[in-house]
């Protein structure tokens, strides 16, 4: 019996824990690369050009919009660590960002429709609905590949629809904050059924393909 096992074994490797530095600096270089992307092909939004030049704007959300997702993506990726070896659990603080900003958008988009009534809420999704869905879900799609290719395929989660969902809703939430550096949609009502469904979309894609892929 011994024999057998020493038979079976002696071509095995040890296999490398995987890090998750190698993780965050990918975030890293994919959120500047879609950042430029952006900025130089879309162009940016003009009161942070003025940000630029010393001028801060009369309204925060040219400021907090991307921060929002870039905080979302923070979370996502934070999870995603988390989750990537046995055992990892999913837990309530990997959704906190999602919880708290969401939350906070609902709220607004609330009070927002008490004082204005549907009809003029409506008015905010008359621009460039379709360029935000298209942008966030293929610019996502297309980091969710990048991170499939070089780390994520390694992993050995106990939780491969978990571990999916937090994927897509990293890169879909950096691409979203990238592409908010352009997007003038500030509404709470563009936020949550533009910004927020095209997320959601990517991050229901990626944990069926989660279910799949990620099994070991």
């Amino acid at each position: 019996m011994s024999d057998l096992l020493d038979t079976l074994t002696e071509d095995l490797k040890p296999v490398k824990p995987l890090r998750s530095r190698p993780l965050w600096l990918g975030a890293l270089v994919g959120l500047i690369v879609a950042a430029l992307y952006i900025w130089f092909l879309y162009g940016p939004r003009p009161e942070l050009v003025a940000l630029i030049g010393g001028d801060w704007p009369d309204r925060h959300m040219p400021v907090l919009k991307p921060l929002m997702f870039l905080a979302l993506g923070i979370g996502a990726l934070w999870g995603v660590a988390g989750l990537v070896k046995p055992e990892g659990r999913p837990k309530l603080r990997y959704l906190l960002p999602v919880l708290i900003i969401g939350g906070i958008v609902f709220g607004n988009l609330l009070v927002e429709y008490q004082r204005e009534g549907w009809d003029r809420m409506a008015d905010n999704l008359s621009g460039g609905v379709m360029i935000c869905y298209v942008t966030i879900l293929c610019g996502g799609m297309a980091g969710l590949i990048v991170l499939w290719r070089l780390w994520l395929r390694r992993s050995a989660t106990s939780h491969p629809i978990a571990l999916g969902a937090l994927s897509g809703l990293a890169t879909a939430s950096l691409m979203a904050a990238a592409y908010a550096l352009h997007c003038q949609g500030d509404a709470p009502v563009y936020l949550l059924l533009v910004y927020g469904v095209a997320v959601a979309i990517l991050t229901g894609i990626a944990a069926l393909l989660g279910g799949k892929l990620l099994r070991w």
